[in-house]
């Protein structure tokens, strides 16, 4: 658990500590997750979803590359606020999709996450290395124990100069952060979404609310945690900035630890124990208090679960967000290569399978002149942006962080009227509502 005297709680620290205090729900705040989490919308969506998987249109993307989808920004019991077994992270990875974990454990005296951590292929499965350290995602090919109290430019230097990866994480608390030759930043991070929810969080505080809201995580458990999502408008907006100075790689952050939640153990005859779900004691209840809300039968047994909620195990954790990589086959070695030359995009596949989307830069009027995402070139009048979806989307472009053209369709064609830095959303329309479903990773167009 985080200590308390950090000001950035962990998301399962702050979620556990305001459960079963006394409070109400605020009010006056804009729409958040409180508002999204209803039955009857939650239902709805649940129905929306399985339909787009009825009303999905593939297509066959003529380019070099396969999509192959990964997870960055994981943990493991090598961190100290997960639990998490190898084998059950890379179950919940096959049944969403994902091919490439990107391990990012807390560093520790007794271990080194690099020569430790997990590597190789598991059950087809690519494992990659790496710890959530100095306000970085970092990848290294080496063990860098050495380097841990470097300052933070000169750390990432050490890493990319050994041939590693880094990546500016946790974007909302270091946005004046200018670090030099970085392979990118984090677009998108469960966690400081989380943080954004006022209400929820004063909601949390709401022991009759929180039984309701297991209901809804039971029957809806996808729908629920993405009650959370919001457009990462702040993010993409450094990011817009970051790449003026130079290419940045935009990935996903999933911040998965399967340890967000709250179980009730009974602890003694009086007493109730409240704990995470990594089994951390938080604190104590009366057993008359706990039975006016969940109900205790006499013959229940000292240490017996009387309540779970359960948040986030992997599988939900995973699907939620991607990072899709665009790579020949699965090899650390393509892996690299795709994140450093921007050949990716972030996909919310909570909502819609992704795998199906495609989008490169084209001569006008030639099929064999294609440039995949992240590619440098030459400004020229002929130079057309192609891009195909699944499914009927809202096609957002912007030139240097500024929205310069919409259009609408499964499909997109659109010539670049001047030299800049092009970066394209795709909307996607579920159960009435428009949301942000593929950021896809910029063109960088020179004079």
């Amino acid at each position: 658990m985080a200590n308390l005297q950090n000001p950035r709680l962990h998301f399962c620290s702050l979620c556990s500590l305001l459960l079963f205090a006394i409070g109400n729900p605020s009010k006056g705040y804009a729409e958040d997750a409180v508002d999204r989490l209803q039955l009857q919308r939650l239902r709805s969506q649940h129905s929306a979803i399985e339909s787009l998987k009825e009303t999905r249109v593939d297509h066959r993307v003529d380019r070099p590359y396969r999509d192959y989808r990964a997870n960055l920004h994981v943990h493991s019991s090598f961190s100290h606020d997960s639990r998490g077994k190898i084998e059950d992270i890379v179950a919940a990875a096959n049944k969403v999709g994902t091919k490439v974990l990107m391990f990012t454990e807390h560093p520790a005296p007794h271990y080194d996450f690099f020569q430790d951590g997990h590597q190789g292929t598991r059950d087809g499965v690519l494992l990659v290395p790496g710890a959530e350290m100095n306000g970085f995602l970092t990848y290294p090919k080496q063990s860098i124990q050495a380097f841990a109290s470097a300052e933070k430019q000169e750390f990432s230097d050490i890493v990319r100069s050994r041939g590693g990866l880094t990546f500016i994480s946790h974007l909302e608390e270091r946005m004046d952060w200018k670090i030099q030759g970085v392979t990118g930043c984090e677009i998108y991070n469960t966690h400081a979404d989380f943080k954004n929810e006022k209400r929820l969080l004063s909601s949390l505080k709401n022991p009759l609310w929180l039984i309701q809201a297991k209901k809804m995580f039971d029957l809806y458990p996808q729908e629920a945690l993405s009650a959370l999502f919001d457009y990462p408008e702040d993010y993409l907006k450094r990011f817009d900035q970051l790449c003026q100075v130079h290419p940045h790689t935009g990935v996903s952050a999933n911040d998965a630890h399967q340890n967000v939640g709250l179980v009730l153990r009974l602890q003694d005859d009086d007493k109730v124990s409240v704990e995470d779900p990594i089994g951390e004691k938080l604190f104590e209840l009366d057993r008359r208090i706990v039975g006016a809300i969940v109900p205790i039968r006499e013959d229940t047994t000292v240490g017996s679960e009387l309540f779970r909620l359960q948040l986030d195990p992997y599988e939900r954790s995973l699907k939620h967000v991607g990072t899709h990589l665009l790579m020949k086959e699965l090899t650390v070695d393509e892996v690299w290569d795709a994140l450093q030359s921007g050949r990716a995009f972030v996909a919310f596949d909570w909502m819609a399978d992704s795998s199906g989307f495609d989008l490169a830069l084209h001569r006008a009027g030639s099929s064999g002149d294609r440039m995949e995402m992240g590619s440098q070139t030459e400004w020229s009048k002929e130079l057309e942006l192609r891009g195909w979806a699944g499914h009927p989307v809202h096609w957002k472009i912007y030139r240097d962080g500024d929205l310069i053209h919409e259009a609408d369709g499964d499909h997109l064609a659109w010539k670049l009227p001047e030299p800049g830095i092009y970066r394209t959303e795709a909307w996607l329309s579920v159960n009435g509502e428009s949301m942000i479903w593929i950021l896809a990773n910029p063109f960088y167009v020179k004079r």
